[in-house]
Parts: C-alpha cells; structure tokens; sequence
C-alpha cells in the first residue's frame, strides 16, 4: 500500500485538479513499442517557454514522441498540484521532484535512476540531493546561487563606492539609499529560497554546529536554538528600520523584477532564473550579485543548492520515451537546451558554458561551498516546515508576532507533522 503523502489536500482541490494534466496511462493498456507514437505527460514548475528549447531538441531527435505540457508554479502551488494528482492516479509520466517534495521517494511513486546511462556525468552532490538508502530517484544537472542582486547606479548614486562586507555595512548602505531618496530593497516574501535569514542561519549557527540539522532530528536540538539569533539579526537591522515593509508581503516575484529592472530600487533577492527577465525588460542595465554578509568580513553566504530535477512516475507506461528524454536532458545537447532556456548553471559533465556576468562572483561562493538554504537540510516534512518558514517571517513583517516566536513556530510545526 503506498504510503499517504503528509500534505493535507481538500476534497475539492482533489477534484479540480484531477482533470488538469493527462495521465501516465497507468490504468490499463500496454507500453508502446519502440517507434510507436507516444504523447508523454509532464508536469514542471519551469514553464513552457522556458524549457522550449530542450523539448525542440528532443523532438528532432524523437519525432515520433510528443508532450502534454502542464506547468505549476513553485512551490506551494506545484508540490500540492503534483501529489493530487498522484494520489488520484492520474500523475503525469514526467514531473519534477525538489527539495520539498522529495517524500515522493518515500511513497513509491518514482523510478530508480541509480544505474541508467546518464546518471554516469551528474555531479556527486546532486545525486545525494535526490537519493534515499545509496539509491538515486531523479535527474538533477545543475546547481543554483542567488544572492543580492544590486544596482550599480544607484549605488553610485547614493554615494556607496561598492560592496558591504559586513550585516553593519549593509544596513549602512540601506540607510544611504533611503536618504537618498531610493527604495533600498524589495523582499520578496513569498520565496523561502532566497531570504536574507538563511544566509545569516548558516553565517551564525552552521558555522558553530554544521550538524545542527541532524541534531534536531535527533532531539539534541530544537530549531528555535539556532534560527532564534539570525531572525532576531534580520529584524533589528532590516525590518524595524522600514527597509523591508509589511507592504512586501503583497509582492510577488514578477512585480520585483520590473520594479528592479525599470531602476526603482536598489537591490532584490534572487537567483540566476532572474537574469532572462531583467536583461529583457533592461538591456542596459548595471548590476551584480552579491552575498548576505555576516555580523564579521568573511561570514558571508549566498542561497544555494541543487537544482531541481526530473523524475519519472514509476507507474508510467511510458518508461522507454521517459528514460530517453532523460537521457537527452543529460547529453550535451540537452544541457545546452536548458541552460539556454532556463539560464541555471550546468554542473553536470558534458556542457562547459560561461556564467552571467552578474554571477560570476557569485558562482566561485557556489564552487567553495558558500551557499545554503534550509529546505536541503530538512529531510523530513521539507514541505511542511518550508511553508511555516515562511509564514513565521510574514506575521513577524505584520507584527503579529515576536522573533522568538518565530522560530519556535518551526518547531511547533515540526512536533504537528509528528503527531506530538
């Protein structure tokens, strides 16, 4: 009996959401022979315009192999849409397994990849990404680093000569931009991704205790032990001076990055999935990343991890078409393909390619393991603890509640999903 995912799911999103992609014709039928016509179902969280380039490719090399394209956006919305359509049998032959959802391996409903072909160039720390018991279950072949994108003009502008070093600096920098009559930063609320606090946790607790993690699954630690102080940082520098408003809590991604692009405030937080929309909307304009500095020099962190990755329903009657789009996911061609459509950084063999001119700085903190967000970390109830994250920091922004209770609200959401 398959195991029932933890994510509570409404009757009615149940029913609604059943009819919204093409099942992997799990229910009856037989699998198609080599050369058939095959129409394979997939489920991503990167939309269609983006992985266009990779689904052209393949489709000259597999003609006889077409998509039903269904698209969610991350990560709320894909992860409940994914699993509603898994436990009414009707998940699609493709879907993409994150972080937050990687639960899905617990309950049966993916492939081992372990031994395929094309799992011989995926980066060792991406196969652990997606992997339970020595035993890998999805494709991952790039990496991510995000930071603080900043203005260069505006930075000049307001008279700061380049980039802070340290927490102090940085609240120095936000107060220079406002004095200047610049909006210092637009925070985007909604992503637990990219959030100041995580670079912060790990510059102040990780640095101290890199098991922390293990420890409070162990119950040696509670998360409010180590994410109580950086919480508490983030406010008093960032929150309680007004240079991220309960205002921003409304603001979604694509909102930030006009406002960033048309020059209307200074710094955002982000990752390379950006840069495709901000030289779009701005051609010309200057600007870079930069990391979350620590309270000292030298404690800097960005946001980081493996990227997603692509996962195969073990229910499918699709395998053999399944296996090849992976397989050319995993070739040069392929990660070419998604490098150009989705602009994130290959760390997969196969594909050498330059980074945005943003990121370059950027990318050696990724090569000297300077990145991290939580959701990498928390193995059990990912999805659960992400979403109360998230939340904590949105009543704090409201002032609905205190840092410390912010933090403990992870572990009160962590007892819940036990059953405590």
């Amino acid at each position: 009996m398959k195991k029932l995912l933890s994510l509570p799911i409404a009757a009615s999103l149940l029913a609604a959401s059943a009819v919204g992609c093409s099942t992997s014709g799990e229910q009856g039928g037989s699998a198609p022979k080599a050369g058939d016509k095959v129409t394979l179902s997939i489920l991503s969280w990167e939309n269609e315009s983006k992985m266009k380039p990779v689904v052209d490719g393949f489709q000259q090399k597999y003609p006889n192999i077409t998509f039903d394209f269904q698209y969610a956006p991350p990560v709320k919305d894909y992860v409940e849409k994914l699993k509603t359509l898994l436990l009414t049998n009707a998940g699609p032959d493709l879907f993409v397994m994150a972080l937050e959802n990687r639960d899905l391996i617990d309950g049966g409903y993916v492939l081992e990849l372990t031994n395929e072909p094309f799992m011989k160039g995926i980066a060792d720390n991406n196969k652990r990404a997606y992997a339970k018991d020595d035993k890998v279950y999805a494709l991952s072949q790039s990496s991510w680093v995000g930071g603080i994108f900043y203005n260069k003009d505006l930075f000049a502008k307001a008279g700061i000569a380049g980039e802070p070093k340290t927490w102090q600096e940085l609240i120095d920098t936000a107060a220079k931009l406002k004095a200047a009559g610049i909006t210092p930063m637009l925070n985007n609320t909604q992503d637990a991704a990219v959030n100041m606090v995580t670079s912060l946790f790990a510059s102040q607790t990780l640095t101290q205790n890199a098991n922390f993690d293990k420890e409070v699954l162990d119950g040696k630690k509670k998360y409010a032990d180590g994410w109580t102080e950086p919480i508490k940082i983030w406010y008093e520098g960032m929150v309680k001076p007004g240079y991220i408003t309960s205002d921003m809590v409304g603001l979604n991604g694509d909102q930030i990055i006009s406002e960033f692009s048309a020059g209307k405030t200074a710094m955002i937080l982000g990752g390379p999935w950006n840069n495709g929309a901000i030289d779009k909307q701005n051609p010309n304009l200057k600007y870079s990343m930069m990391a979350v500095p620590g309270l000292k020099a030298g404690s800097e962190y960005y946001f980081g991890a493996p990227g997603i990755a692509y996962a195969v329903n073990s229910k499918t009657k699709n395998k053999d078409a399944a296996l090849k789009f992976l397989d050319y996911l995993a070739s040069p061609d392929g990660l070419k393909a998604y490098n150009d459509g989705t602009g994130q950084i290959i760390t997969a063999k196969g594909y050498e390619h330059k980074v945005h001119p943003s990121l370059e700085i950027a990318y050696k903190g990724l090569l000297n393991n300077r990145t991290y967000i939580p959701m990498a970390e928390w193995r059990k109830h990912t999805e659960a603890l992400r979403n109360q994250y998230i939340i904590s920091l949105q009543d704090l922004l409201l002032n609905k509640i205190t840092p410390e209770q912010a933090a403990q609200s992870l572990d009160k959401k962590f007892k819940e999903m036990e059953g405590k």
